[in-house]
């Protein structure tokens, strides 16, 4: 029996240990500990000083969105709440949060107008998470 060049490279390739591939548990289990559990390390110990600062009234009109890049985005509900805040903001707050957390890279506080949560019937605050 006569074997041509082709047919020869095929058993070859077939004979060829191929890695495995990477079971999803393990990939996924680096991205939270690479990824998700130091942004989550940050933002909590952020919102902890947020929580420490903040007037009650301000606290119950604004939400830390996100952090990235030492940019701290936070919504707020309302022009009032906004105006108080960006002059908290010029007056030293990104100081004052830097000082408590020397940690975390802080560059900016980035105000936005917007929710994070909607109005059921009875005029409560539910979550839009």
């Amino acid at each position: 029996m006569q074997w041509d060049k082709n047919q020869l490279r095929t058993i070859w390739e077939n004979k060829q240990i191929k890695p495995r591939a990477q079971k999803l548990g393990i990939t996924v289990d680096r991205f939270f500990r690479r990824v998700v559990i130091p942004r989550q390390k940050r933002l909590s110990a952020l919102a902890e000083v947020w929580q420490a600062l903040l007037p009650q009234e301000l606290l119950e009109h604004s939400c830390l969105e996100n952090y990235t890049r030492g940019n701290l985005r936070v919504l707020v509900d309302s022009p009032v709440h906004y105006a108080e805040l960006h002059m908290l903001v010029r007056e030293g707050l990104l100081d004052q949060m830097r000082a408590e957390c020397p940690n975390i890279p802080l560059s900016r506080i980035k105000l936005a107008r917007g929710l994070w949560y909607h109005i059921d019937d009875e005029g409560n605050k539910i979550p839009k998470f």
